[in-house]
């Protein structure tokens, strides 16, 4: 089939600075981290600074974020500060799997807004605009700064689905025989 993509299978940890210190980007050679303060932040606030796609016990890809304020001190939001797939595995839904990891953790953490740059300028600092599109980022003003709301993009199952699948499964449950009458109390 021609233009078809298919999935690799790859490993999704979410990871702290310690484990993405060692790594570079593939194309431009510069060692991760970018923003230290940013990720040790992170790392305070959920346990973690981004996510490490692993494929055959080699990185194949790397998504690292930052815990910021918005203008409401009781709001954390997060920040792309940096993203690369490794060349091979362009296009095969590592980096989409990465940002799916990363969105749950954020989501769990109830931080409620992502944000990335898209800059062709800014290298690894920077995701490709059509990546971000496609995975439900928003444009904002400039262009090539983008918006996720994770409140939108992160399905959570509501309780009332939850309370009719229950009654559900009563309903068809196995319900015991009724046990025979007594007659004159003698069994």
């Amino acid at each position: 089939m021609v233009g078809a993509q298919e999935d690799t299978v790859v490993s999704i940890e979410l990871v702290g600075p310690g484990t993405v210190r060692g790594l570079a980007c593939p194309y431009c050679g510069r060692p991760m981290p970018l923003d230290e303060a940013g990720m040790i932040a992170a790392q305070a606030a959920w346990g973690w600074c981004g996510a490490l796609a692993i494929e055959d016990g080699r990185t194949a890809g790397l998504l690292l974020v930052s815990a910021a304020t918005s203008g409401d001190p009781r709001v954390t939001v997060a920040r792309i500060g940096a993203g690369w797939v490794r060349a091979g595995d362009v296009r095969q839904g590592t980096g989409r799997a990465m940002l799916h990891a990363l969105a749950g953790g954020l989501h769990r953490a109830r931080v409620g807004t992502l944000f990335a740059s898209s800059d062709p300028h800014r290298g690894c600092a920077a995701l490709p605009s059509g990546f971000l599109d496609g995975t439900g980022f928003i444009a904002m003003n400039p262009a090539h700064h983008w918006r996720l709301d994770l409140n939108g993009a992160v399905p959570v199952a509501k309780r009332s689905v939850l309370v009719r699948l229950g009654r559900l499964v009563r309903a068809v449950r196995p319900v015991a025989p009724p046990e025979p009458a007594r007659r004159n109390g003698i069994r």
